[in-house]
């Protein structure tokens, strides 16, 4: 079986990836996603410069959370292959779908947190998202209490 886990270095997410290996006995490969969200929004009457430092601390940030899964399996001696994604305008929902598509996943898992309100609203749910488009199985871990 192939596993997708949507990561982002949350509290949520790293609970995600730890629940995942609990497939591990039957997990051919896992892959670990973390997409980069968007720095801004663009369009045809949106005109703006963003300076390079701002891509690479933003680099340097997705090294970072991938880095922290990779340290949560060290010891799970489990096929992990780290994916960094940018999301350049899809939303992020749609490029773990897709990935997930691409790498023939049998599972998607995600934590969420829980966003309700103005929360959810502005920052949108990526584990609601992914449940709505996705063509495979997905899992959605809690976040802790």
């Amino acid at each position: 079986m192939k596993i997708l886990v949507a990561f982002d270095g949350s509290d949520a997410a790293k609970l995600a990836l730890k629940f995942s290996l609990r497939f591990k006995e039957i997990t051919d490969k896992m892959f670990v996603i973390y997409v980069t969200p968007a720095v801004m929004g663009s369009g045809p009457t949106f005109d703006s410069y963003v300076p390079s430092t701002v891509y690479i601390k933003q680099d340097e940030a997705a090294d970072k959370i991938l880095t922290t899964a990779k340290e949560l399996l060290a010891d799970a001696q489990v096929d992990a292959e780290m994916i960094k994604q940018d999301a350049t305008g899809d939303q992020i929902a749609k490029i773990i779908v897709r990935t997930a598509e691409e790498k023939s996943a049998d599972l998607i898992i995600s934590g969420t947190r829980k966003l309700s309100g103005l929360s959810k609203v502005i920052l949108g749910s990526v584990s609601s998202e992914i449940i709505k488009i996705s063509r495979i199985p997905v899992l959605i871990c809690p976040p802790p209490e």
